[in-house]
């Protein structure tokens, strides 16, 4: 009976720790593994350590959760030898792979490495961040009544509370030393009760409570001495020596600080060298002996470099400016300062920025830049009233402190009053277990019997509710199938009509059935059928890219009132030829710029004004437009069918029409209303529907906009006619394109407009022709040999370079604008050329000068001026539109030939990446020159030849298919 008691206690307590993810599947790495990483780390020449580990890390017999341990393993050793951003990368690899492999304790012993190495670089929020994680793996793994994690927790916490001291945080470094207390009371042994103590000390310094910090630090040392713990008594030396520093006892502190400085230089600890080298110097700064205070400055800024101690290094940089200032050497002072300030504000070091607020001011006051000196002299005081105004947390921190190291000193007492009551708690646990065994072996009996009869009753019900869950299932999956069936049926009919058509001219020609003369009639109907089918596939393709959350809207500026009568001339002569009014109504001024995915708008609107010009009979078709607050109101109404109650429920509904005598009646897929709502949605827009059967239909689509009222300036005076030879811009604009085709097209609509334009065919050839005429503005392609353009505009910024610099590319998904932007790019072009957007470009930078006779001082002067300006745009695109491209194109044409060659080459070596960067060049030009099949075709190989990349798993045959398709492509372009 105890046997099997016993065995179901174990299986209770490993269902338990399980269910809380402690048995999550650990690491369980092969124990000959850990005894050589042992047996490495141990080694005193770690650099011959790094490259055993280097070695073994390479080992084909690893598994991926091994790699991870060998991997942190060379992070712990770079640390020792001070590499830390090569010990950081080694860090993050071991996290990526413990991820892979599920091993969350080795994870979480990562994250506690890489805090340490941040912090050791000075990036303490970086720090902060990586010590947190580890220490949710910790919390989150802890059981009820247990603390399996105690010693690991508390060093989490009191690396945290070092980290909100120095960032001079002090109440959040006081709460977590006060988490960290309790934990170390009951579980630590001497050794982490004593850095508690040193740490509160650091915390003391911090508040400015230098006599605190300075008996608690002669207590720490005394400790240390007695446990031989000789760096542990350098470092608590080297912040006795601050606290004395702080204090006016610069003997004390001179004592202190050479002595912590000579062990660590015995010892080779680079790290603290920097930091104590720092410490000097800022020393003898305050004794204003300024040739010791450059020298040991000047010492701790190489070696801070060398081992990468961000803060020892951007306070080097501080003390060598107070010395120069000191010793009248203003220049340099002003260099050192503007150093410290730019690493101070790299790493987030506050503390600093505002102390080199204080010292930058009086150097410029010493300058004689007074101005300069008063703004830096406000933002000190700012910095420093924002510092006042956490006074009150820093007094209860003072406080609390004070409280916490009373509490720390009890800690003995406490210990030893534990040990004797041990004995005596043991004994009570003794007979509490013994007693709850017997308990729980007869409640577990009665229990049993009432847990059966339970369950029993659990089990009858819920098969009775997985029954009428089933029954329900069915009946929704025999709803469902009905409406694929009629959906199948639908497209069948859709796609087999013009399939048909296609099929048979297509075989009319083959078979030379046809009049010569007629040839041409006939692939029209084919050309009209396959983009009938085209349509219908890209419906389908964008309702399976929304429902799998792939689809991006392309926001840009849209001219609506152009829209509108894009839509007018689409939809009038459908309506008269059924004999309907077909109109729109609006109040809207012209132009009127709103910023929105146009294509999908239009999409939209399309939709729903053919819907309505399809189930009308008589009557008349209406869209007007309004607006309210910031949205405008889209109202489709029309006089046709209407729908009824139980058929408007379901408009909306994917692949569904009102009936199928109505698909038979009028024809369509049923999915153009799915979609437009769709597309509404993602637009943060809804649609809704009212009607009336047998008196027609109102679709209302309300989405939100932004307008550019800028665009919207009526005119006050009318503009005199522009000639037609007349220059619209001047100036310089360099072009790099690697495209020859799409670079003559762009050079030639720029030179039109009166510019003189510089061309490059590649990032390369772009940085010298920049460099040597400073144009007044840059156009770079992303993607060009050589130097790409992204390249191109950093080494561009570093030169210093300073115009407007575009990026000019096909790639205009909003992930991939965001990703120029944050670059530094000056903004966006996209491929094909939108000609007034592109004007309105080139005349923010390059718009002739207005004539002095023309200006007045007025306020009419500046709207007559935003008039003018849009007045040019105008007459610039009217006059872009008129320049002849013809040659341009046929050259196109004739180069297509030779990218044909090289496509075919490339497809018969199998050289997938040659071809994906030829479908790109293909794509963009044929764009540009307004071959839309040739575009697409392009795209559509390139997309599978990028996708295929990223899985590392290329589809070859269908690279293979779509590559043979571009190439019929490009045999009918020269067949034109």
């Amino acid at each position: 009976m105890m046997e099997r008691l016993t065995r179901i206690i174990l299986l209770l307590f490993l269902f338990t720790t399980a269910s809380l993810g402690l048995v999550d599947k650990t690491w369980a790495q092969d124990s000959q593994l850990k005894k050589q990483l042992t047996e490495i780390s141990q080694k005193s020449d770690k650099k011959s350590a790094l490259e055993e580990l280097i070695i073994l890390y390479g080992s084909p017999e690893l598994t991926i959760g091994e790699k991870a341990e060998v991997s942190l393993s060379q992070g712990k050793v770079l640390f020792t030898l001070h590499q830390y951003n090569q010990g950081i990368d080694a860090v993050n690899n071991a996290i990526e792979l413990a991820q892979q492999s599920e091993l969350f304790s080795l994870k979480a012993q990562a994250d506690k490495m890489l805090g340490i190495l941040f912090y050791y670089q000075g990036e303490l929020k970086r720090a902060l961040k990586a010590y947190q994680i580890s220490l949710a793996y910790y919390d989150n793994n802890q059981i009820i009544g247990m603390n399996m994690f105690a010693i690991e927790r508390a060093n989490l916490l009191n690396n945290i509370a070092l980290v909100y001291t120095s960032l001079g945080q002090s109440n959040l470094a006081l709460i977590n030393y006060q988490l960290a207390e309790p934990l170390y009371a009951r579980y630590g042994n001497e050794e982490d009760k004593i850095d508690v103590r040193y740490n509160i000390a650091a915390l003391l310094i911090s508040l400015r409570r230098f006599d605190s910090a300075i008996d608690i630090l002669t207590v720490v040392i005394d400790k240390r001495q007695q446990l031989k713990d000789g760096y542990g008594v350098a470092s608590a030396k080297a912040d006795l020596g601050i606290a004395y520093k702080y204090s006016g006892q610069f003997a004390l502190a001179k004592a202190n600080l050479l002595s912590a400085l000579e062990y660590f230089q015995q010892h080779g600890f680079k790290h603290d060298i920097a930091a104590q080298l720092h410490n000097m110097s800022e020393l003898y700064n305050d004794m204003f002996d300024v040739e010791q205070a450059m020298y040991y400055g000047k010492k701790a800024l190489i070696i801070s470099e060398e081992v990468g101690h961000q803060k020892a290094y951007a306070g080097s940089l501080q003390s060598l400016a107070k010395a120069f200032f000191y010793s009248g050497n203003f220049k340099q002072a002003e260099h050192y300062i503007e150093r410290s300030i730019a690493v101070g504000k790299k790493i987030d070091y506050q503390i600093l920025l505002t102390e080199n607020l204080a010292i930058s001011a009086l150097i410029s006051a010493s300058n004689q830049q007074f101005i300069k000196a008063l703004k830096e002299q406000q933002q000190y005081e700012k910095s420093y009233l924002l510092t006042s105004n956490n006074t009150l947390n820093a007094k209860l921190a003072e406080f609390e402190s004070e409280q916490l190291n009373q509490k720390i000193v009890d800690l003995e007492q406490r210990r030893k009053l534990q040990v004797l009551q041990s004995a005596k708690i043991e004994q009570q646990r003794n007979i509490i277990i013994l007693l709850l065994i017997l308990v729980l072996v007869v409640t577990f009996f009665i229990y049993r019997r009432y847990l059966e009869r339970r369950l029993t009753q659990e089990l009858e019900l819920r098969v009775k509710q997985r029954t009428h869950e089933l029954e329900d299932l069915t009946i929704e999956l025999e709803k469902a199938n009905q409406v694929k069936s009629q959906f199948l049926a639908n497209m069948s009919h859709e796609i087999r009509t013009p399939l048909t058509a296609i099929v048979g001219h297509a075989e009319a020609i083959i078979h030379d059935d046809i009049d010569k003369d007629k040839v041409q009639e006939d692939i029209e109907v084919i050309h009209g059928n396959s983009l009938h089918l085209l349509e219908l596939i890209n419906d389908i393709l964008d309702l399976s890219r929304i429902e799998a959350n792939k689809f991006e809207l392309e926001i840009q500026s849209l001219d609506l009132v152009e829209l509108l009568q894009d839509l007018s001339h689409t939809f009038t002569p459908q309506a008269q030829q059924k004999h309907l009014d077909f109109t729109i109504e609006h109040q809207l001024p012209s132009p009127f710029i709103i910023h929105v995915d146009s294509l999908r708008l239009k999409q939209i609107l399309l939709n729903l004004c053919a819907n309505a010009i399809k189930f009308t009979e008589n009557g008349q078709v209406m869209l007007s437009i309004s607006r309210q607050k910031e949205q405008l109101i889209f109202t489709v109404s029309d006089t046709g069918i209407g729908l009824s109650e139980e058929h408007l429920a379901q408009v909306f509904e994917i692949f569904t029409q009102a009936d199928n005598s109505i698909s038979r009646r009028f024809g369509g897929s049923g999915l153009g209303l799915t979609l437009s709502n769709q597309l509404a949605k993602l637009m943060s827009g809804n649609i809704e529907v009212s009607s009336e059967l047998g008196k027609g239909s109102c679709f209302c689509l309300t989405l939100p906009y932004q307008h550019d009222s800028n665009d919207s300036i009526a005119p006050l005076v009318a503009s005199p006619a522009m000639d037609s030879s007349e220059v619209f811009f001047s100036g310089k604009i360099l072009l790099a394109e690697d495209h020859d085709d799409n670079r003559r097209l762009i050079a030639r609509l720029l030179t039109s407009l009166g510019l003189e334009v510089i061309v490059a065919s590649n990032g390369k050839e772009a940085v010298t022709l920049c460099v040597a005429h400073q144009p007044d503005l840059v156009l770079l392609d992303i993607q060009m040999p050589e130097m790409d353009g992204v390249e191109a505009f950093k080494t561009l910024r570093a030169l210093g370079c300073n115009q407007p610099i575009y990026a000019l590319t096909a790639n205009a998904m909003s992930h991939e604008v965001s990703q120029y932007l944050g670059l530094g790019f000056t903004g966006h072009l996209k491929k094909p050329i939108e000609r007034k957007h592109f004007i309105a470009t080139i005349a923010k930078y390059l718009t002739n000068k207005p004539n002095k006779s023309a200006q007045i001082n007025s306020q009419d002067n500046l709207i007559r001026q935003a008039f003018l300006t849009s007045e040019l745009i105008n007459k610039a695109e009217q006059s872009l539109s008129q320049v002849d491209l013809s040659d341009l194109i046929a050259e196109f044409k004739v180069n297509l030939s030779k990218d044909k060659e090289e496509l075919i080459r490339y497809r018969d070596k199998g050289d997938i990446k040659a071809i994906a960067l030829l479908a790109h060049r293909l794509a963009g030009a044929a764009q540009m020159f307004g071959f839309i099949e040739l575009n697409q075709a392009a795209k559509e190989l390139e997309t599978i030849i990028r996708k295929g990349s990223m899985t590392d798993k290329p589809e070859h045959e269908l690279i293979g298919e779509l590559t043979h398709c571009l190439v019929d492509e490009i045999n009918l372009i020269e067949h034109q």
